[in-house]
């Protein structure tokens, strides 16, 4: 559950990206889990929901605990579900799974974790990231 005050907005590709609505400093606290906010859902129950809930899961669930593999998935019902991936995220998990700022987050910026830390196994092809022009000139 988000415990810091966001806003939803296009991202820069196009999508719909979680953006700070204040200044966070480095290792500020913004997620922490609720079960009532963090829903888990069992391969028994996703089956049993309706095509279209299952296809909000598909995009917007992750595994629980991959090291468990038990096919548990939870679906965050705040906004932490519209999070992004990136190779170089502003956020992380601790030890005590929650989420906490790498770095200062200016009010406006675009909240983003790396997906491959939940899902190891997370097929990223689709993700996009500003390209970087590692043959530009330095100052």
């Amino acid at each position: 559950m988000l415990i810091i005050e966001t806003v939803l907005k296009p991202d820069q590709f196009g999508g719909i990206g979680l953006f700070s609505a204040a200044l966070l400093p480095k290792g500020s606290l913004i997620w922490i889990h609720n079960p009532i906010v963090d829903i888990a859902v069992t391969p028994k129950q996703y089956e049993a929901l309706a095509p279209t809930f299952r296809a909000l899961l598909d995009k917007h669930a992750y595994p629980r605990d991959y090291k468990a593999n038990d096919g548990v998935i939870e679906y965050n019902a705040d906004n932490a579900r519209f999070m992004n991936h990136s190779s170089q995220p502003n956020t992380y998990q601790d030890d005590h799974c929650r989420i906490l700022t790498v770095r200062e987050v200016q009010p406006g910026e675009e909240l983003t974790c790396n997906y491959l830390f939940f899902d190891p196994t997370c097929d990223l092809s689709w993700a996009k990231e500003p390209s970087v022009n590692v043959d530009a000139p330095t100052g």
